[in-house]
């Protein structure tokens, strides 16, 4: 969620409050019970570490981290690394951007190797300083050792109208979800989200799924493609086609606000957002703690497991989570730090 997301999202919730009778809008539900307690710390990191991935290829193993100060929207973030080693952090310099780009606020991001080169993926929003929510980019950035180096930006504003997370095959084609128009969509909880389809041979973009409610995180595979709905609380499967269209999407689980996707072995991990008030309140001051959650989902069975609750004293407002080296790994929307936990021992 970016920075003029939360905005239309303050709105959502006051007027959302008023109607929740006449719509139906269930705006906080009962956390659920953890399956055993973990030993979680934190670690500092970077404002607004919203989304991460994982770099095996430059040393030491290290999450390479979306950042941007949501408090703050008319700052520039960055993208960060953390060795997972010595969990120390710093910024990862970027090189050879073009001068055009006036701001840099990352959102969701994947990573790709050919066995050559590793290339980064990045969502980034307003890239020209002007306040336009409409104007949107991905940045496609080697990835070396010390830096990033500039190699492509993708830009059409007719497909990346509001881009929230993206996934990236190993061909290079990527599918990327536009959650909503603007606070009419999230007040009523309309349908209106997209998916879209960039073919890398072709460089031409195209839709492959609609009718969706607040699309959010995304997990291309090359026979399927899932996907979280934000508002019709459900991740979906889509069956895709060797054109990169997809079919008609199925119901995995449902889960309340959920947020990003990572494969883990044979399961999906998600967060959720499951309190919509405290994730306002949240926005607006770090001392009030807004609910996380992470569930293991089971695709093939159409279950999900609860990995980690946390009313939000060590982490608020989760957004992606990831295992690895049975270390949990929970990165969150505005507050500057990750949280590492030790995996629950059934999921080993």
């Amino acid at each position: 969620m970016n920075c003029i997301h939360v905005q239309i999202f303050r709105f959502f919730i006051i007027s959302g409050c008023l109607l929740s009778v006449f719509l139906g809008c269930n705006l906080k539900d009962p956390l659920p019970i953890p399956i055993e307690d973990i030993s979680c710390h934190k670690v500092k990191v970077a404002p607004g570490p919203e989304d991460f991935v994982l770099d095996l290829r430059h040393g030491a193993p290290r999450l390479l981290i979306s950042s941007h100060d949501r408090r703050n929207p008319e700052s520039s973030g960055g993208i960060y690394y953390f060795d997972i080693n010595t969990e120390k952090s710093g910024v990862l310099a970027r090189i050879g951007e073009p001068d055009k780009i006036a701001a840099f606020k990352p959102h969701g991001m994947d990573i790709r190797s050919d066995g050559r080169i590793t290339m980064l993926y990045v969502i980034i929003h307003d890239p020209y300083a002007h306040d336009e929510r409409l104007e949107n980019a991905v940045i496609i950035y080697e990835v070396r050792k010390n830096d990033l180096r500039f190699v492509k930006l993708l830009e059409d504003a007719d497909h990346l109208w509001s881009p929230n997370d993206l996934s990236v095959l190993p061909s290079g084609d990527i599918y990327v979800t536009n959650d909503m128009h603007g606070s009419l969509d999230m007040l009523t909880h309309s349908k209106s989200s997209e998916i879209v389809y960039f073919d890398h041979l072709t460089e031409i973009w195209k839709k492959v799924a609609d009718d969706i409610s607040f699309a959010n995180g995304i997990l291309a595979e090359e026979d399927r493609v899932y996907a979280t709905a934000t508002f019709d609380d459900e991740v979906v499967v889509f069956p895709r086609t060797e054109d990169g269209g997809l079919g008609t999407p199925e119901q995995v689980v449902r889960v309340k606000g959920a947020d990003n996707l990572m494969r883990y072995k044979k399961s999906i991990l998600t967060t959720a957002h499951y309190d919509d008030m405290a994730f306002l309140s949240h926005s607006k001051n770090p001392e009030n703690y807004s609910p996380s959650i992470v569930f293991m989902i089971r695709p093939e069975m159409y279950t999900k497991d609860t990995v980690f609750v946390d009313t939000g004293e060590m982490i608020s407002a989760a957004s992606t989570a990831m295992v690895y080296r049975d270390k949990l790994y929970i990165s969150q929307v505005f507050d500057p730090y990750l949280v590492v936990c030790d995996v629950p021992v059934f999921m080993k």
